[in-house]
């Protein structure tokens, strides 16, 4: 986990200064050193600031060049499955220099051009300088957990771990983009688009890569879910099947050559992330650290959960009780850090139980952030989309069924017919609705609503047939998860933490997109 900065120059050297400025603004992102590089010819300027996760030896210090010289990396996240992928190059007759996974990337990249991003297992954004066709490569992981922003203009093409970095070039201006602004105040979302909350910058989507040649940026996308049909099996096989990858993308994300803990909140997603660590350690490791955050309001308090988990034993906990009180002297922090807006402070929870991970020493934490996207975790979506699919399949007496059996458990029958109704809205009436429920109209000057209102209602462009699943997938691209990701990632880097998420490992979310929606919603 680390920052990542560089300047592309057109006619003239690349900014040396401007790469070490951002650098500094993202100190926080590399606090075990930073280093530039410049191409022999001056085009290309490049910036690493190193947090140390895999080979913690200054040979794995990045950018990282090629024994030519003229290929050089910087690159921000980890590649879970490196030590397979090694294997693979050397028996394409490549030889490693480090233990890292960044030697790999590059020799990925080497081998494979493009392509290589097929291959990786992992969360990253990375650029790559190939000084033999004057091209800047960079990516970014399927999902978004890295950040990679950036700015072309008449001086060249720059990018960035965090918009604060690049807003250290004098000549990027500080201007609100009016569509992000009327989006954030009318629908409550933020990120999910390409665009930012300032104009001149912008972000590589997940999912993407982009090259930058002769001052010309070429964007296009390597992955994307897509419909697929049911394997076979019964339900108990495709449970089995579940938990067999799931188990592996947790072993994969337990590599690290630094202290490794995990966040518990109770919920299922990181109680099974706690439970998958226990079961695949070995007897002889350290004992499992984890890190909650507390209330002490009863009503909001997951104590009894977290202390469910603590009590099957082989973890040791740490908790943080929030304090109001404590929010008003933390806020300008946290809002430095997100550097784009955010709709609510639930995060700060999270921003809490980062610091104290960090009090304890453990820099690496396994996390359940993702779950409740693909796997029907929201009761709006999950059950407003499963009702719906009932109804368009003509199951009238399994919609009454579901109906009822939701009524028993929460004792609110007539939500359910809410969610049902909210499900089979056209896009463009529920933008409007959205908009007068967040009370726009007094936030924003007359008319701007409407004049921006076409562009904010979402291209549905969802690969699946079924409401349920295009639900989860637009949470998963655009509305729930690109935002959650976000906070995430500059509240760990806050603290010079790294968080991995288990779920979000491709192979278990494209799974879990095939499986029937009778083993997401019942």
């Amino acid at each position: 986990m680390c920052g990542i900065v560089g300047h592309i120059a057109e006619g003239a050297p690349a900014d040396r200064p401007f790469v070490e400025r951002a650098l500094a603004t993202l100190a926080h992102r590399g606090p075990d050193g930073h280093a530039t590089w410049v191409a022999t010819d001056g085009r290309a300027c490049l910036g690493h600031g190193r947090l140390a996760i895999i080979d913690l030896t200054a040979g794995a210090a990045q950018p990282m060049l090629d024994e030519t010289g003229q290929v050089a990396l910087v690159f921000n996240g980890e590649i879970y499955n490196y030590l397979e992928l090694r294997d693979v190059l050397r028996a394409q007759g490549h030889r490693f220099h480090t233990a890292s996974d960044g030697e790999v990337l590059l020799r990925s990249y080497l081998q494979w051009g493009s392509a290589c991003l097929e291959r990786l297992n992992g969360m990253f954004a990375f650029a790559v300088w190939d000084g033999r066709v004057q091209r800047l490569f960079a990516a970014r992981d399927r999902f978004g957990e890295k950040p990679f922003y950036y700015r072309n203009s008449a001086t060249g093409f720059r990018f960035a771990s965090e918009i604060k970095a690049l807003l250290t070039d004098p000549g990027t201006p500080s201007r609100a983009d009016e569509r992000a602004v009327v989006r954030y105040l009318a629908l409550a979302q933020v990120d999910g688009e390409p665009t930012t909350f300032f104009q001149d910058i912008r972000q590589l989507p997940p999912g993407h890569w982009l090259t930058v040649a002769a001052g010309r940026v070429e964007i296009q996308r390597y992955w994307e879910l897509k419909a697929e049909p049911t394997p076979a099996g019964n339900d108990d096989d495709h449970v089995a099947s579940f938990r067999d990858l799931f188990l592996d993308s947790v072993r994969l994300r337990l590599r690290s050559d630094v202290a490794v803990g995990t966040g518990l909140s109770g919920g299922l997603d990181s109680s099974s992330v706690v439970g998958a660590v226990r079961a695949l350690r070995a007897p002889d490791a350290p004992v499992q650290a984890t890190f909650s955050a507390r209330f002490r309001e009863g009503n909001t308090d997951e104590g009894p959960f977290i202390d469910a988990v603590v009590a099957r034993g082989g973890v040791r906990p740490h908790h943080v009780f929030l304090q109001a009180e404590e929010l008003p002297g933390e806020l300008d922090r946290l809002v430095w850090h997100q550097d784009e807006p955010f709709v609510s402070l639930s995060m700060y929870a999270q921003f809490k139980v980062m610091e104290l991970a960090r009090t304890a020493g453990v820099t690496v934490l396994l996390d359940g952030q993702g779950a409740d996207e693909f796997l029907a975790g929201y009761h709006p979506p999950a059950f407003g989309g499963r009702l719906a699919s009932l109804a368009r399949q003509g199951r009238l007496a399994a919609l009454l069924a579901e109906t009822a059996a939701y009524g028993r458990r929460h004792g609110r029958p007539w939500r359910a017919a809410r969610f049902l109704l909210g499900s089979m809205i056209p896009l463009g009436i529920w933008t409007t609705l959205k908009a007068r429920e967040e009370g726009a109209g007094a936030l924003l000057r007359p008319g701007l609503f409407e004049q921006h209102r076409d562009s904010l209602i979402p291209d549905d462009r969802s690969p699946y047939s079924s409401p349920l699943k295009r639900a989860l997938h637009q949470q998963l691209t655009r509305t729930s998860l690109p935002s959650l990701l976000r906070f995430g990632d500059r509240n760990s880097m806050t603290f010079s933490r790294e968080t991995r998420l288990p779920f979000l490992d491709h192979r278990l979310v494209e799974m879990a997109m095939r499986l029937p929606e009778s083993l997401m919603v019942s």
